[in-house]
């Protein structure tokens, strides 16, 4: 069952109908040790969440965050639960979910034109997620405006307040507060947002719509194509450390690309890894060019553990972003349906490199083994060996990473530190909800709601029922979910015996089948009706090549 399932439909009664069928299918299965070390690990981290005032203005500018964390909650550590949204959250998560809407909406109109990049983008993508998953507006929550103001406001100051033209190379990028240095820690923000927003100016194609808004969708395809073209042209080879004299690590190949902190920055990790979902972002796919750049860069020295061995300047701080934004990346090329081209790299590949004759400052690291994972004690018992039979590779890697860090000492009442993943050395971080959200935010194989238009057809990857071939009008005329631009040729009906005509051969076929189900054979089941009857025999004769039928 496809993870990219839950935000299938835009619609809330859709999202809640998708989230009933697929946690319907996905608990009759049982749980394994680690799905359910990783559900308790979400529910015990977003209580802290709850506790620290997240999701009632104590974050401060990481509201935004912890309400994607509550948005992608999912049943369970089963891949194939859905995220909630609003319409699936209990009473008391979507309690929780106005209460965080209801701040962002109201701090949004108060604070007017003035862009704030961290704060803005987190906005876009929380509230455009809880509105196209059913969560009410104004007349509920008593705002000052609808969700469709707000997020108007938003968008407009974020288009606003990118580079333009006058930048020259710097052009597509975001500073702090509107146009400035070529920033990339603020230019994946507002660009992560951006990709929500369109979600949601397009969700009226599948029913709200009360947002529906082409006009501003175009604008932010236009927006977050410039920022992809700055990402290509400032891209560069090596890393931010190293042991030549401008800082620079070795250079592990020839057609390595990163990014920086800034655009005239050597390459770090976490910013490499904003620096692809950016181009997705953009209108890249997995097979473009600059996006398999990057992802050699990310494979030569893929990390899960920290980030200081590598010697990033940014050190420990950018660690929990770092898995989210290397984790959102590969998982939005995942769940586009479109695979890697023969030779070219995709997200399974990170963490197969042997760690052998590497630079010194160059500490990759390969894909943890299961088997040899201890499960932390705050679970349960196992130990070394609980974990075995899980999926190798980087969910794994991560999560397993995560939950080890999990703070949690069983007693009761409640410490006032359970639930925080800041314990067992966990590294440091910029903003403690923030923290904590991203790391949720990995263990629910968060994508923050964004909007990836591979093959620029203007429909969603995640909802395109052809995502490498554009087809706008998502025709299917055999409804078999795939949209007939990307169809195999259909089954021709009648022709039983396929010699390219039809004749009484394949008319006496179809009369010997009379009554069996279509699947017998898919050619004798003429009219679709899953039966083949009499009616299909005369269906048939009508398309004969000669006249009665005759073989020639």
């Amino acid at each position: 069952m496809s993870i990219r399932s839950g935000f299938k439909s835009r619609s809330a009664l859709g999202v809640a109908l998708s989230a009933v069928l697929m946690m319907g299918a996905g608990s009759a299965q049982a749980l394994t040790t680690f799905q359910q070390d990783v559900t308790t690990a979400i529910d015990r981290g977003i209580e802290y969440l709850a506790n620290i005032g997240a999701f009632t203005g104590g974050s401060g500018d990481a509201t935004g965050l912890a309400t994607l964390a509550l948005l992608e909650k999912r049943a369970s550590g089963n891949p194939a639960d859905p995220p909630q949204g609003y319409s699936g959250a209990s009473a008391t998560d979507q309690a929780r979910l106005r209460s965080a809407a209801t701040y962002m909406m109201n701090q949004t109109t108060a604070n007017g034109a003035g862009l704030a990049s961290y704060r803005d983008g987190q906005r876009m993508f929380a509230l455009a997620l809880y509105a196209t998953t059913g969560g009410p507006d104004k007349s509920v929550l008593g705002t000052t405006e609808t969700l469709k103001q707000v997020m108007d406001r938003l968008v407009d100051k974020a288009l606003a307040g990118q580079n333009d033209a006058a930048y020259g190379a710097n052009e597509g990028y975001w500073y702090y507060n509107g146009k400035g240095s070529p920033d990339s820690s603020t230019t994946q923000f507002v660009s992560a947002g951006l990709a929500s927003a369109k979600a949601f100016y397009a969700s009226g194609k599948s029913g709200d719509s009360a947002f529906n808004d082409p006009a501003r969708a175009a604008a932010i395809d236009a927006a977050l194509a410039k920022t992809k073209a700055a990402y290509e042209r400032n891209a560069k080879q090596g890393s931010d450390y190293g042991l030549t004299v401008d800082g620079n690590c070795q250079v592990m190949n020839a057609t390595e690309r990163g990014h920086g902190y800034q655009a005239t920055y050597r390459p770090s990790l976490q910013q490499t890894a904003s620096g692809v979902y950016i181009q997705l972002f953009g209108g890249s796919n997995v097979n473009t060019p600059m996006v398999q750049n990057y992802m050699q860069w990310l494979r030569n020295r893929y990390r899960w553990q920290d980030l200081d061995s590598l010697g990033n300047s940014w050190s420990g701080f950018s660690y929990w972003y770092y898995l989210w934004s290397s984790f959102k990346a590969m998982e939005l090329m995942r769940q586009s349906g479109i695979a890697p081209n023969p030779g070219n790299l995709g997200p399974n590949d990170l963490g197969t490199l042997p760690t052998a004759s590497l630079p010194t400052c160059t500490v990759r690291q390969e894909n943890k083994d299961p088997a040899t994972v201890a499960r932390p004690a705050s679970f349960g018992a196992g130990g070394v060996g609980a974990y075995a039979g899980e999926t190798k590779g980087q969910y794994f890697d991560y999560a397993s990473q995560i939950i080890g860090h999990q703070c949690y000492d069983g007693t009761a009442p409640v410490n006032g530190s359970d639930g925080y993943f800041g314990c067992n050395g966990a590294p440091s971080g910029w903003n403690t909800t923030a923290r904590q959200s991203y790391a949720i935010l990995v263990l629910q194989r968060s994508t923050g709601g964004a909007c990836v238009d591979g093959d620029g057809d203007g429909v969603c990857d995640e909802v395109d029922n052809c995502p490498a071939v554009a087809n706008p009008d998502q025709k299917d005329s055999d409804k078999d979910g795939i949209g007939d631009a990307c169809d195999e040729p259909p089954v021709a009906k009648c022709d039983l015996d396929g010699d390219g005509d039809i004749d009484k051969l394949d008319i006496s076929a179809i009369t010997a089948l009379r009554n069996k189900p279509a699947s017998a054979n898919p050619k004798a089941d003429a009219d679709g009706n899953g039966i083949i009857n009499i009616n299909d025999g005369r269906a048939c004769v009508l398309q004969c090549t000669r006249p009665n039928c005759a073989t020639q």
